[in-house]
């Protein structure tokens, strides 16, 4: 079988929540085994060009950093705003990789995604599913042609799912590690424990 190359792409990771279950703190500075989880994440991404939405900050490589106009616009709104800049800076980039800036070992994935949507011309967006099944919109690769004009117009406040309905998507199943994002004390916990190289333990969503 011919091996298919991917075509160009950059990644665009948001990181403008507001952490309320964690108390409002920046859920990307969190400590993770010694390393802060966006530091983890940008690491594990690999030499694809990356747009960052949220404040600017020293992440240990070069990225673009943006935000949406107005702030805590949402997911879709920071995504517009990552893809508007993305393509400025890469205009012939074909695909945007959306990863979110909480999850530590989601950086793992992104060749998969990319590969997956490459062996596929019919799909219009691949998404990772951890182990519950659940497809994840902020772990997936997305073919631009298809998403660019769902990321025009009044985009804040609206669910980031209106990115996908509607999509030829495919699934990729993915470890728990690798779907875990941070949004609470447990979260963290088993982050740090994954990065350990401990076992996570039985995972209550199976």
């Amino acid at each position: 079988m011919a091996e298919v190359t991917p075509p160009p792409a950059f990644v665009v990771v948001l990181t403008g929540g507001t952490a309320r279950r964690l108390g409002g703190v920046d859920k990307t500075a969190l400590d993770v085994d010694g390393r802060p989880v966006l530091h983890r994440l940008l690491d594990d991404v690999g030499p694809l060009p990356v747009v960052v939405v949220g404040p600017a900050q020293d992440v240990g490589r070069d990225v673009v950093w943006t935000r949406e106009d107005p702030p805590l616009g949402g997911p879709l709104a920071a995504t517009a705003a990552g893809v508007t800049a993305g393509l400025v800076a890469h205009p012939a980039a074909e695909v945007v990789v959306l990863l979110a800036g909480d999850q530590p070992f989601a950086g793992v994935a992104v060749d998969a995604l990319r590969d997956a949507l490459a062996c596929d011309d019919e799909v219009d967006a691949a998404l990772a599913a951890g182990p519950d099944g659940r497809a994840q919109p902020l772990l997936a690769a997305y073919r631009l042609a298809a998403v660019r004009e769902r990321l025009t117009g009044d985009v804040h406040g609206r669910p980031v799912r209106d990115l996908v309905r509607g999509l030829r998507t495919v699934l990729l199943p993915v470890a728990r590690g690798t779907a875990l994002d941070v949004d609470d004390a447990a979260d963290l916990a088993l982050a740090r424990r994954l990065a350990r190289g401990l076992s996570p333990g039985p995972d209550p969503t199976r």
